[in-house]
């Protein structure tokens, strides 16, 4: 019996011909976050321009069994001539006729076309042939949102980025020190910083921390008392 088609199954297709980066929900899930998800949502390869882009991907979404592109904001229906215009607009389509709406993005939120390869090198690979965003990565796409349903997703990923940095820090050279706190600061890894090997993570990390604490971060504050 043929296999009906699905988002998962039109999100396998895009993969095998284009470099497709997870995001959304499906990504946190990914992470090991334990909640349900009412669609799926992907990046694919912006490079290019936007009348490459269209050209490479358009044909693959529009000609996908039972897939009906539509607007994100409206839910409108349009034709592949008008692809070009809606993702130059909405930067994004939403896919509706499958098992659940695919979001397809070449423009995602509070991430910057440029930044893709640097997203994808740093993504892990899952076994539909998309890859999966850091943690710190995928956190920037869901702290601008301004949607309550986010917070878990945030709280989450900002618990799992800090153990993987307390983890990795006290080993990291210097420049990867640097790199890292400049990515993604807590006042526990700020901390961390302060036991580096090397003194200019050290005083990087300390002077993190006195920013913290002049925002007001009273964890940031108590670390520093304990300094004097």
């Amino acid at each position: 019996m043929e296999t009906p088609p699905t988002a998962d199954g039109l999100i396998e297709v895009l993969a095998s011909r284009f470099k497709v980066v997870t995001l959304g929900g499906v990504a946190v899930i990914s992470h090991g976050l334990n909640r349900n998800t009412y669609d799926a949502d992907i990046w694919v390869d912006p490079s290019g321009t936007l009348a490459d882009w269209v050209s490479r991907v358009g044909p693959v979404i529009f000609t996908y069994p039972l897939a009906r592109p539509v607007r994100i904001g409206s839910w409108t229906p349009f034709a592949e001539a008008d692809l070009a215009t809606v993702i130059d607009e909405d930067k994004v389509i939403r896919v509706l006729g499958l098992e659940r709406p695919l979001d397809i993005f070449r423009d995602p939120n509070e991430l910057e076309m440029s930044e893709f390869d640097d997203v994808w090198n740093r993504a892990a690979a899952l076994d539909d042939g998309t890859r999966v965003p850091d943690a710190i990565d995928l956190l920037v796409t869901k702290q601008a949102t301004g949607r309550d349903k986010d917070l878990q997703d945030i709280a989450f990923l900002e618990a799992k980025a800090e153990r993987e940095y307390l983890a990795k820090l006290p080993t990291a050279s210097a420049d990867e020190a640097a790199f890292m706190l400049s990515r993604f600061l807590t006042p526990k890894v700020a901390e961390a910083g302060l036991h580096h090997p090397k003194e200019s993570v050290r005083q990087l990390s300390l002077g993190y921390l006195k920013e913290l604490a002049e925002e007001g971060d009273p964890f940031a504050r108590e670390i520093l008392e304990k300094l004097v």
